[in-house]
């Protein structure tokens, strides 16, 4: 069975980074990107996992580690395939 970092290092486009992943993902524009991050907001607060972000103009970049154990977990690596989701159908 897979570790949770080896899970993280075959998610396409994110990078492993300690105890956390990340992702920048890139729109045509500002509104685009704020669009992308309020459906992370709905999906964060639905499971009560949040993530880090940073807007920068048309790119928002999404970072997720589990704070309250100090580590990667299965949570960061299932809220990193639902951004991925919602990118791309708009939708979990």
């Amino acid at each position: 069975m897979k570790d949770v970092k080896e899970e993280a290092r075959e998610l396409a486009g994110w990078t492993l980074e300690g105890e956390k992943i990340w992702k920048c993902f890139s729109f045509d524009s500002y509104f685009e990107g704020i669009s992308f991050l309020n459906k992370i907001a709905v999906y964060a607060e639905g499971v009560q996992h949040h993530p880090h972000v940073a807007i920068d103009h048309t790119n928002v970049t999404v970072q997720w580690t589990t704070v309250d154990q100090g580590a990667l977990t299965e949570k960061d690596i299932a809220a990193a395939k639902a951004s991925d989701n919602l990118l791309k159908n708009g939708r979990i």
